[in-house]
């Protein structure tokens, strides 16, 4: 409540036959009442920085087809790690083989 607003108010009572320190007593009532209310520029202000912090979440949210293609993605990184251990292994098999069963030529 502005103070343009509490003066008229009180203005109002004083001409319904209240006393000037009635009316005042009753706008400062009112005042203390009213003060720690939102206001609708409040409110406002409130909702536009809501707004914007939601707008700013989805800006940092991957979609549903991100997240698939990042999966897709590590499969197939992990496939080829999973696959280079294979032939990893298999090399090493080999090398002993050879070792503990050389296949000479001419032998």
């Amino acid at each position: 409540m502005e103070a343009e607003d509490i003066l008229t108010a009180t203005h109002k009572l004083e001409e319904s036959g209240m006393t000037r320190s009635q009316s005042e007593a009753i706008a400062k009532t009112i005042i203390t009442a009213v003060e720690p209310l939102a206001t609708k520029a409040d409110l406002q202000a409130t909702k536009a920085n809501l707004e914007s912090s939601i707008d700013s979440l989805k800006e940092q949210m991957a979609t549903k087809a991100d997240l698939e293609s990042a999966i897709k993605s590590l499969k197939i990184w992990l496939l080829i790690i999973l696959l280079g251990m294979h032939g990893s292994l298999l090399a090493v098999a080999v090398g002993i083989a050879l070792t503990l069963f050389p296949f000479g030529v001419g032998g």
